[in-house]
């Protein structure tokens, strides 16, 4: 086993080990909770700035300071709501499915997290690489590396090359 699979293996498997202790409400409502918070700061930090912040100068600096203040506001609120969420279904004794779902959703996250790493790799000399060429499960998250380069900009997906494909 290379030391490429011995890695991937390792992030697929602490992923999927961190999702289940946390149970898949907890993972899910987390990710949901980094794009509202995202999506509530940039909406809303221009006029947050403006009348909250007045006093910061120059204006780009307040809305800076809004965007931020904004994104950890709603990232707090959310976390309470995942708090109350994952004790409901705790409490209606739908723990131990929580926990399972929450495993398969970290082994998906995990092999995201792999593929996200191969694909930037594509931009170095890392694939071409004896070790990487002996890896027995590079060629399966090359392929899947592969899968979002239509969604890159062409400039950029152009770029992306494997030996093995």
């Amino acid at each position: 086993m290379a030391v490429f699979d011995i890695l991937a293996l390792a992030v697929v498997a602490i992923s999927m080990i961190v999702s289940m202790i946390r149970g898949v409400i907890a993972e899910v409502t987390s990710l949901v909770t980094w794009i509202i918070a995202f999506v509530v700061a940039k909406m809303f930090a221009v006029p947050f700035a403006e009348l909250a912040l007045s006093s910061i100068q120059p204006p780009e600096l307040a809305v800076v300071a809004g965007f931020i203040l904004l994104f950890i506001a709603a990232w707090l609120v959310q976390h309470f709501l995942r708090s109350l969420l994952t004790a409901a279904v705790t409490a209606v004794g739908l723990g131990g499915i929580n926990r399972i779902l929450g495993g398969l959703f970290g082994a998906v996250k995990g092999v995201l997290i792999v593929t996200l790493v191969v694909l930037v790799c594509a931009f170095t000399d890392l694939p071409q690489t004896e070790g990487w060429r002996q890896s027995f499960s590079a060629v399966y998250f090359e392929s899947l590396a592969q899968l979002a380069v239509p969604y890159l900009p062409p400039f950029i997906g152009g770029q992306v090359r494997y030996p093995t494909l």
